[in-house]
């Protein structure tokens, strides 16, 4: 593996890390948006999940592909 592709795979490992602050008000918000009913039917979330495979699969970036999660979790 090329020294640019194991950058990028790093940068793509370390973007998932946060602080526990950061996880823990997500977490919050999350089960905030459940008890007020603000939830995304489980068929919208696995079509869209489909969608952002499919697109990783083909070869798209994963900014592309993730870009259809975020656009879940902002819904």
């Amino acid at each position: 593996m090329s020294y640019d592709k194991q950058k990028s795979k790093l940068k793509s490992i370390f973007a998932l890390e946060e602080s526990e602050e950061v996880f823990k008000a997500k977490m919050q918000k999350g089960l905030d948006d459940v008890h007020n009913g603000r939830v995304t039917p489980l068929d919208d979330v696995y079509a869209e999940l489909s969608k952002a495979i499919s697109e990783l699969k083909n070869g798209a970036q994963v900014a592309d592909a993730e870009k259809y999660i975020k656009g879940l979790m902002n819904s």
